[in-house]
């Protein structure tokens, strides 16, 4: 069978390993680098040479066993790491992790503001709303809409979810 393969990501690159013993497989590309969203690039930071994966990839064996089967397969070594997510907006200088308390609140002079305690507070309130929200409600809203209905603060919108 001839099978055409759209995109390079992990999934287009994994089901033309799968398929091509048995099918003829033809995969392609519009971006000029294969991949997809798991990509790296090298960037220049006060002359020094810095890799950045520009992917935000989630590698777990309840997540994507499939592709850990493959990983096992093609006998290629993994390790653990660590995964947090960080961020900073450049207007204000607020800048904070996710990766503890610690990190959310006492990073830079944080802890002088309530924009933490607000966002750490919409955090575990927006998780526990909106399960029951999909579970209970027949409702439609956009995320905004969500949002205002709640009643979820501006630094959680602006530092959170945006």
């Amino acid at each position: 069978m001839r099978i055409a393969i759209i995109g390079t990501g992990v999934s287009g690159l994994t089901a033309a390993h799968l398929l091509n013993p048995h099918h003829d497989v033809k995969v392609y590309e519009a971006a000029n680098y294969i991949g997809g969203h798991v990509n790296t690039i090298d960037v220049e930071e006060r002359k020094q040479s810095l890799s950045i994966d520009t992917g935000f990839i989630v590698f777990n064996d309840w997540t994507y066993p499939n592709f850990e089967n493959l990983i096992d397969k093609l006998d290629v070594d993994i390790d653990d790491s660590e995964m947090s997510f960080s961020a900073r907006c450049e207007n204000t200088g607020f800048e904070w992790s996710g990766s503890s308390l610690s990190t959310l609140i006492f990073n830079n002079q944080n802890w002088k503001l309530s924009k933490p305690y607000l966002i750490l507070f919409d955090v575990l309130r927006f998780n526990k709303t909106a399960k029951r929200f999909l579970q209970q409600s027949s409702e439609e809203l956009s995320l905004e809409e969500f949002l205002k209905k709640y009643g979820f603060s501006n630094a959680f919108t602006q530092y959170y979810i945006l």
